[in-house]
């Protein structure tokens, strides 16, 4: 488990959903593109859409079963020379304090990138936006920061939650997001919210639109920021998550 000389290797544990991490990588280089371009960043993209469904998994009670899968990709980007890792997902995140301590930190968790972001955030509160598995198994309620953030953060009304999902779905199916973006957008006024925290990394896929609206709401997304710092991320040990967390089966 060593990368090898020069400069470190980012590995992304990627394809849930594919579209979703191949957004990331090139996310990572749109703000870290080097003149000449062998300065960039050098990231190794595991893109497996075969790992089974996370919201049916926890729904189940399969979280061991996903941990096995999680633990065997961190394990082989960091054999591949991965000296830092980011998951692409948040709802798999339920399964990460199952695998072994040295993969976990490796693991640059997005849940503390999220708590980080919303500690600098001037206005508040957020509305968090996550697929149903990922508020089933409060997964952030669960993280060892929450009380720091917790009167920062609203969640979506039953309703608002499941046709959220099934948005989550429509753009890991390819829809190209047009109308989701309009709908997200009215809903930090009918929340009273500052803005809005993509929970979920399909919604990174529409981040480049509200980037470029002026009147859109505030973003606060994990994988965009995990690409704006990757420098620093590179050096620095993630938060390791130290036991299996009620509610996540």
């Amino acid at each position: 488990m060593t990368e090898p000389a020069g400069s470190p290797v980012l590995g992304i544990v990627g394809g849930m959903g594919p579209l979703a991490s191949n957004e990331f990588l090139r996310t990572i280089y749109r703000l870290n593109l080097a003149e000449p371009e062998q300065g960039s960043p050098r990231c190794l993209l595991d893109s497996d859409p075969t790992f089974p469904d996370r919201t049916t998994m926890i729904r189940e009670g399969k979280v061991e079963q996903l941990a096995k899968r999680l633990e065997a990709t961190v394990e082989n980007l960091v054999t591949a020379g991965a000296a830092k890792i980011v998951i692409a997902c948040v709802t798999v995140h339920c399964a990460l304090p199952l695998v072994p301590e040295p993969l976990r930190r490796r693991v640059v968790s997005l849940l503390d990138l999220v708590i980080d972001e919303l500690l600098t955030a001037d206005d508040v509160p957020y509305l968090l936006l996550a697929t149903s598995g990922t508020r089933q198994a409060r997964i952030f309620e669960s993280h060892q920061r929450w009380s720091e953030v917790a009167d920062r953060v609203v969640f979506p009304g039953e309703q608002d939650q499941e046709r959220l999902h099934t948005w989550l779905y429509q753009l890991k199916a390819g829809d190209s997001g047009a109308a989701c973006r309009e709908w997200l957008a009215s809903l930090p006024e009918r929340y009273h919210a500052a803005g809005l925290v993509f929970g979920c990394t399909e919604l990174h896929l529409l981040r480049n639109a509200f980037e470029r609206d002026d009147k859109g709401p505030r973003i606060i997304d994990p994988l965009w920021t995990a690409a704006r710092d990757l420098p620093a991320l590179l050096e620095r040990s993630a938060t390791i998550p130290t036991s299996r967390t009620a509610g996540y089966s």
